[in-house]
């Protein structure tokens, strides 16, 4: 397994608390790493990080063209 493969098949895993247990999202479900990487760039935008900002309006533009 390359490193990237290793990295991608993280990204699906749950995110695990110092306690142990699963994060959990609103509706209920467990929350992957992936999810938390989202919701942290979303959460660093709503704060005014203007690298996040920009990172989230770059894919906005990409969703537009499709």
């Amino acid at each position: 397994m390359t490193m990237e493969e290793y990295l991608l098949a993280q990204l699906d895993q749950p995110v695990l608390l110092k306690d142990g247990s699963a994060a959990v999202k609103p509706d209920g479900s467990t929350m992957t790493k992936n999810e938390a990487i989202a919701t942290n760039i979303l959460n660093l935008a709503m704060r005014g990080d203007l690298k996040a900002a920009q990172f989230i309006m770059g894919l906005q533009k990409i969703n537009r063209k499709k």
